[in-house]
């Protein structure tokens, strides 16, 4: 797509990777390489053409993904397309769209629509011109695509490091990624380069559609319609702020300034210094050596560029280091000789078909994180609950039944007391038996008396 329409050439890209270098003093986090890890990586660069349910590798690659804490991913003209902007190359992209409407204009190549150069020739500026503006339109219509909502969705569950692209269209924002290139916000400002950086969701590579950049002073605005139609009539608008400078110096006496810019899409064309280069090559190093990524997903690009290999290589060397893997979802091949030991895995297919075909294998991963929350807070509370209830019925245990020990020491004092008793009776008992009662002696005593005297 427009996207790429830097990314996609085989020159030199304006954003100069090279400046892109880890510090000596990182060290990559260690990380254990875990047996399912080392089944996945991969020493030659491995193809897999179908998306296939019953796929070991692909499973295995779910897997990791589904573990995976802290992704990088890059994207390209792919993943835009499903939204109906144009791509690069293919048949009904834009530079075989300028061949049909432009047969009079030579180009030796489609990089042309988009190098620094074509502003020697008026012909060509009123061809990218009339193409900006549709392009634009184009884009204001689209709507994020899966894929688009898929980096959403890795933000949202707080797995997303960082998202780079090589996109001009902004479909990211409509789903509420911060954008390197939006308007900064105000609680930033003063903030040091790494908060900022951190705050960013989207960085564009190779800038902004959605304003326009006045060619000589810089200054930024966003499209209106009278703009539009001087886009439409192959036209670039002038801009207000060189004339209203031009003004105040004619109200002043002075001498008007012949150069006034014209506004043109806030973009980086081919040939051209990248205003962001260097804050782009000091925030890439943070997320290498300090981002501890363990996967890396390349989507919908053909890797032409060369700036754009350097990030790949970089990105790619340390993900490895931390055990993690490197994918790349493209419908097109991109020869695979030179990305040995860099992409582990290409899958050739559609973007969106590659994430209809993950919600499929992958359910819980596309759960939201407030329903996660929401799960995990549900769960404590049955747990914690399960435990007042065990609790309270030991209580209610020890209330009706004493223990043990003192019960049976109880029984066993009972059984004593009890036994004494009746040991006690059975004696007396004996006794009662063996001496005759005083009645009884008395008896046999007068009947054993002698006769008295009075007898006698």
């Amino acid at each position: 797509m427009v996207s790429l329409l830097l990314s996609q050439s085989s020159r030199e890209s304006s954003f100069d990777e090279s400046d892109v270098s880890v510090s000596s003093r990182s060290t990559p986090q260690k990380v254990s390489n875990t047996s399912s890890r080392k089944d996945v990586r991969t020493e030659r660069l491995h193809v897999i053409k179908e998306l296939d349910t019953n796929d070991e590798k692909l499973l295995q690659i779910n897997r990791l993904l589904n573990k995976s804490r802290k992704i990088i991913v890059l994207t390209g003209a792919g993943i835009s397309c499903n939204a109906g902007i144009p791509d690069f190359r293919s048949s009904s992209g834009l530079y075989q769209m300028v061949k049909k409407e432009f047969p009079e204009i030579s180009m030796r190549s489609g990089q042309e629509m988009f190098d620094i150069s074509l502003f020697r020739d008026e012909l060509k500026i009123s061809m990218f011109a009339t193409f900006m503006e549709r392009l634009h339109s184009s884009v204001k219509l689209a709507q994020p695509t899966k894929t688009h909502k898929f980096i959403a969705h890795l933000k949202n569950r707080n797995k997303l490091l960082r998202c780079y692209t090589q996109n001009i269209d902004g479909l990211e924002e409509n789903l509420g990624l911060e954008m390197s290139t939006s308007e900064q916000d105000p609680n930033l400002i003063g903030t040091s380069f790494n908060a900022r950086w951190k705050n960013y969701d989207v960085v564009q590579l190779h800038g902004d559609l959605g304003t326009l950049a006045c060619t000589r002073c810089f200054h930024v605005f966003p499209w209106n319609r009278y703009w539009c139609r001087s886009f439409r009539r192959g036209e670039l608008p002038a801009c207000p702020q060189c004339e209203e400078k031009n003004w105040k110096r004619c109200q002043e006496g002075k001498r008007q300034i012949d150069n006034t810019g014209c506004l043109r899409p806030n973009i980086v064309l081919y040939g051209e210094n990248h205003p962001s280069s260097e804050s782009i090559a000091q925030g890439l190093n943070l997320d290498i050596s300090r981002g501890r990524s363990d996967f890396f997903i390349i989507m919908g690009t053909s890797l032409k560029v060369d700036g754009i290999r350097k990030v790949v290589r970089q990105i790619a060397k340390q993900v490895h280091e931390r055990g993690g893997i490197v994918l790349l979802i493209n419908k097109t091949s991109i020869g695979d000789s030179s990305w040995h030991g860099l992409i582990d895995y290409h899958i050739l297919t559609d973007c969106d078909s590659w994430v209809t075909y993950l919600q499929e294998q992958l359910p819980d991963f596309f759960k939201s994180q407030e329903t996660i929350d929401r799960q995990k807070l549900l769960k404590r509370e049955s747990s914690e609950l399960r435990k007042k209830r065990a609790a309270e019925q030991l209580a209610k245990t020890h209330v009706k039944t004493p223990p043990a020990t003192p019960k049976r020491v109880k029984s066993e004092q009972e059984e004593v007391t009890k036994n004494g008793i009746q040991s006690v009776k059975k004696r007396l008992l004996n006794i009662s038996n063996e001496v005759p009662s005083k009645k009884s002696k008395m008896s046999e005593v007068q009947v054993d008396l002698p006769p008295t005297h009075t007898n006698i």
